[in-house]
């Protein structure tokens, strides 16, 4: 039986997880960089709130989540890979991928087709749904950040109460917190939200190839 020709069958199925694989190593050299020129430990000791600490560390966590999104990517797409066209319901493999299928065929025209799509949709962007509010979260998390620095900036001028040079360098100094606070949260919390758009904006890419493949397959089943 002649195999169909979808784009999960024309590349390798594990192209996701690659993609994922190579955008982390990327990420972890420039982590490697910043490490060795300390910019982690100035941003720890500057960052008195610590918001900095908690968006790389949720950063770290939602990349572990998106690389396992991308397996299970990877796995539905050899999936697809391994049916071939016109296949009967006995040959329709177990999963997310077979059960789609198997309810097309069982589908007697009431107009359930949409839902079904609707569905599987939402069932292969799942993994990559957290990221993207991650990424929204994160850039929410450094406008925090910033709002505190300032407001640890203003505070400082309503309790100088002394008109000398030591009470304007207090003055100064406390200011100046306040300021690193405001932008080591907004450096910290735009750029992770950039990397995991990143991420997920590459999933998202193979995630709508999959899903236009299982819907010509559903397309071309047997009568």
């Amino acid at each position: 039986m002649k195999p169909s020709v979808t784009a999960a069958r024309q590349d390798d199925p594990f192209l996701p997880f690659y993609a994922w694989l190579l955008v982390t190593g990327l990420v972890l050299f420039g982590a490697g960089l910043l490490w060795r020129f300390g910019f982690f430990h100035i941003v720890v000791e500057a960052d008195r709130t610590w918001l900095s600490v908690v968006i790389m560390v949720l950063f770290a966590m939602v990349v572990a989540w998106l690389g396992r999104a991308a397996w299970h990517l990877s796995g539905l797409r050899r999936a697809v890979a391994t049916l071939p066209e016109g296949s009967g319901d006995r040959q329709i493999t177990p999963g997310l991928v077979g059960e789609y299928l198997a309810q097309m065929r069982a589908d007697p025209g009431t107009g359930l087709g949409e839902a079904l799509h609707a569905r599987l949709v939402e069932r292969v962007h799942r993994g990559h749904h957290l990221g993207w509010f991650v990424a929204d979260m994160l850039i929410r998390l450094g406008l925090i950040g910033t709002v505190i620095g300032f407001i640890m900036m203003l505070g400082t001028v309503y309790q100088l109460k002394e008109e000398d040079i030591s009470g304007f360098k207090a003055l100064l100094g406390t200011m100046g917190a306040g300021m690193q606070v405001a932008l080591y949260t907004t450096l910290s919390g735009i750029s992770a939200s950039l990397l995991l758009s990143v991420y997920c904006k590459i999933l998202d890419r193979y995630a709508d190839s999959l899903v236009a493949d299982v819907i010509g397959l559903a397309a071309r089943r047997e009568p």
